[in-house]
């Protein structure tokens, strides 16, 4: 039989090259199933979880005999053998190579030898196994911090496939998922559950921006607002940051710091909507003109919304009758010629004809503005009996002959009106009149006058 098995590896008598390719196969069949100075063999590694000690990056170098006992110890771990293993590892001198094998051994008997592992790495810095393996026992023993850095340090040391895919799915597992997780909580209005979450997260990555910011988040929605205060304090001041900082400062009810804040974003919409919404709250007119007039001209909200800051800015600013026309839900004429006076003051410095003395006016406190309406031509008087009726209800006739007029003294277009045949954008004026319905029309014809 032995005749058998000599004849078997004698190369065949084709030629010396065909022998030399067989020597050269066999060697490299023996180095890999001892995993030696290469790489072991795929099936050890993905059984065990770990490298052989006589590979990867780092790897001491070894003599002939030190490395045939290192790599039978593999194979005995390989066979689930510790013992072999040790013992092997113990005829292989004292070099970081048997050291790691006598460790490995050890995991494989069931024990997590933590401390001489980091140790090991310790002293040995670039000896990738070592970490890989470091890795291994870390999460048997329930140490996610620790398995996952030295993972990533393995995989750093030794960018193979397998290495960099453990590292990556340890760090999915433990950070990433648990942070969609927390997500989710916090969106579930569970904020107290999305801190539990984030917990082991902030343990493994205490500098993960994603998991501090949502730290934040969730602090604030329960009120915590020192301590995310405080968990912000770390982060740079970036604008996820600035518009936490905005929050704080609402949350406790500072609206002018809150404004402050989102208004030190100057160039972002969204942080100016924010501190817009914050200064309608406080009726602060004149900061949410400012705030609008910052936006791009194309922001869908600027024009709309800076017609009515300026006019609530002028209304809170002007006498109790003003503030009365414009709250009305059905107008009189004397309403008519306050908005429109009111809203466009230009009027009142241009030429005009004498009016006669209305008798029904006296004493009204719009008197003025109705004198001005009627001088110039806004509103029709009875010159007869030189009365103006203020308290007849305008009708919608009267507001668009108004607005009409106003367009022609102020030089610009009057509003397209609304009719069943008006396919373009249009002004509708519908009964009853609002006081601030056709005090809009009237802003939105003076900004165009102004621009």
């Amino acid at each position: 039989m032995m005749n058998n098995l000599r004849q078997r590896r004698l190369p065949a008598r084709g030629g010396r090259v065909a022998g030399a390719v067989a020597s050269i196969v066999a060697i490299v069949a023996v180095l890999g199933l001892a995993g030696c100075a290469t790489a072991p063999a795929d099936v050890a590694e993905t059984r065990l979880g770990f490298p052989s000690p006589d590979s990867g990056p780092g790897r001491p170098v070894l003599e002939k005999a030190a490395q045939r006992h290192i790599d039978d110890g593999w194979q005995a771990l390989r066979r689930s053998d510790p013992t072999a293993a040790r013992t092997s590892a113990a005829q292989a001198g004292a070099n970081a190579a048997s050291q790691l094998l006598d460790l490995q051994a050890s995991i494989v008997g069931g024990k997590q030898p933590l401390d001489h592992l980091e140790a090991l790495t310790q002293t040995a810095p670039e000896y990738a196994a070592a970490w890989l393996t470091l890795s291994v026992a870390a999460e048997g023993a329930d140490d996610e911090a620790l398995a996952l850095r030295a993972a990533e340090r393995g995989a750093a040391l030794w960018p193979e496939k397998r290495w960099l895919e453990r590292a990556q799915s340890l760090r999915r597992r433990w950070v990433d998922e648990r942070i969609e997780a927390a997500t989710t909580l916090l969106a579930e209005d569970d904020p107290q559950a999305s801190l539990t979450t984030l917990k082991p997260v902030l343990a493994l990555d205490p500098d993960n921006r994603e998991a501090v910011l949502l730290q934040a988040r969730s602090l604030i929605a329960i009120d915590s607002l020192d301590t995310a205060e405080a968990v912000l304090a770390g982060l740079p001041r970036d604008r996820d940051v600035v518009l936490l900082s905005g929050s704080i400062a609402e949350s406790r009810g500072d609206a002018g710091a809150a404004i402050r804040i989102y208004s030190s974003l100057p160039n972002d919409p969204e942080a100016t909507l924010l501190a817009i919404a914050l200064a309608e709250e406080e009726e602060d007119w004149q900061t949410a003109m400012e705030l609008f007039s910052s936006l791009p001209d194309d922001h869908p909200e600027k024009a709309s919304g800076l017609r009515t800051a300026k006019l609530r800015w002028r209304v809170s600013v002007m006498p109790d009758y003003v503030r009365e026309a414009l709250s009305t839900s059905d107008m009189n004429r004397s309403d008519l010629a306050v908005v429109i006076v009111s809203f466009a003051p230009v009027v009142e410095t241009l030429p005009s004809k004498q009016v006669p003395l209305l008798s029904d006016i006296v004493d009204m406190p719009s008197q003025r503005e109705i004198i001005t309406a009627a001088r110039l031509g806004l509103i029709d008087i009875d010159r007869l009996e030189h009365r103006f009726q203020p308290l007849r209800q305008v009708t919608v006739g009267e507001v668009r002959s108004a607005i009409t007029v106003l367009g022609h003294l102020l030089e610009i277009p009057a509003p397209l009106w609304c009719d069943e045949s008006t396919n373009e954008p249009c002004v509708s004026i519908t009964p009853p009149i609002a006081g601030d319905q056709v005090a809009d029309v009237v802003i939105g014809m003076v900004s165009e006058e102004v621009r």
